[in-house]
């Protein structure tokens, strides 16, 4: 389809990738109505944060057991009072909750959410970017007697769309469904996301590398070592660019060209899961990167390989261009196949 720059929208690239009559393009046309509206609601506020006094922390700790900020919380109201208002969504599992939320539905082919409300939110007390991520999933029941946590155990493996939030300079959204992904960004002018109609794709060559070197002397020797080689030995090397907000340090590489990394660490003689959550941080940021020419594992096989034994579930993250992710993979000695 031939788009004039800047008329491209999420529902234009929602109908280029699904078929006329197909229950599930509403399903995605209503679920991004609510994916937008939300951004809209953060990035509106995320202006006026600090006048607010909402960037900073909410003194209580999540799930996970992290401290929660304040705008969190928001995050988690404003996204999760969207869907259950959609009558597209079925079931919510966020980072900020235990368990999913289950929802009647008016739609004949509900989706499942699964989404981070707000990445990186320590980021907000400095001015830094932060972002939402969001995975959507077919059900393989509407089951209502169903757990939420089998419900998205067992539909782990029906992905079929994945977006996310930037919200920076400008308030960003990409969203990736059937064999494209494309970015728009948020006209505050008149509230639409429009974007070039331009598939998005890891360009070649990249020279960026994202990570924290913090944790470098708890990271495994062959990582230790492939480190050392990518900064010292490498032609050219890469050069270190992290922000510490997944969305943020993504959204660079996707544009510039880089490799992503949050490996797992080892403390006391014990090999950790990794940090990143599997079914609302690691598969959509991985099905993004798919659809733009790339990969993502947890430093041994592909992350969209994976299946979920629990609903929080962490694993290490490697995401960027396939020459990247491959060129890690041999040097750790973990070749991809």
């Amino acid at each position: 389809m031939s788009q004039s720059p800047g008329s491209f929208t999420p529902f234009d690239l929602i109908l280029q990738q699904t078929l006329p009559g197909d229950p599930e393009r509403q399903t995605l046309v209503t679920t991004l109505q609510a994916i937008e509206q939300g951004g809209r609601k953060i990035s509106a506020l995320l202006q006026r944060g600090p006048l607010l006094g909402i960037t900073g922390s909410a003194h209580a700790q999540n799930v996970q057991g992290e401290e929660v900020q304040a705008m969190d919380q928001i995050g988690q109201e404003t996204f999760l009072t969207l869907f259950r208002k959609s009558g597209s969504v079925l079931g919510v599992l966020s980072e900020e909750a235990e368990h999913p939320d289950i929802f009647p539905v008016t739609q004949p082919a509900p989706c499942l959410v699964a989404m981070d409300p707000l990445d990186g939110s320590s980021n907000l007390s400095v001015n830094a970017p932060v972002g939402s991520i969001f995975a959507l999933f077919r059900p393989v029941s509407q089951n209502a007697s169903r757990s939420g946590e089998t419900l998205f155990i067992e539909s782990s493996s029906n992905l079929i769309a994945a977006a996310y939030l930037l919200y920076s300079v400008s308030t960003t959204l990409v969203l990736a469904i059937g064999e494209e992904a494309h970015s728009f960004t948020l006209d505050p002018s008149t509230g639409e996301y429009l974007g070039s109609g331009v598939p998005l794709r890891f360009p070649e060559g990249g020279k960026i590398y994202s990570a924290n070197e913090g944790y470098l002397p708890v990271w495994e020797k062959p990582l230790q070592q492939y480190m050392s080689w990518i900064k010292t030995d490498r032609n050219p090397p890469l050069i270190l660019r992290y922000i510490g907000a997944l969305v943020g340090d993504f959204h660079r590489n996707l544009l510039k060209g880089g490799i992503y990394l949050y490996p797992a660490d080892i403390r006391n003689g014990t090999k950790s899961s990794g940090k990143l959550r599997l079914l609302y941080e690691a598969y959509p940021m991985a099905y993004i990167a798919r659809l733009s020419g790339g990969i993502a594992t947890d430093g041994t096989a592909p992350i969209l390989s994976i299946r979920p034994r629990s609903v929080h579930q962490r694993v290490p993250l490697i995401v960027g261009p396939l020459d990247l992710v491959r060129e890690f993979h041999d040097r750790t000695g973990s070749p991809l196949d």
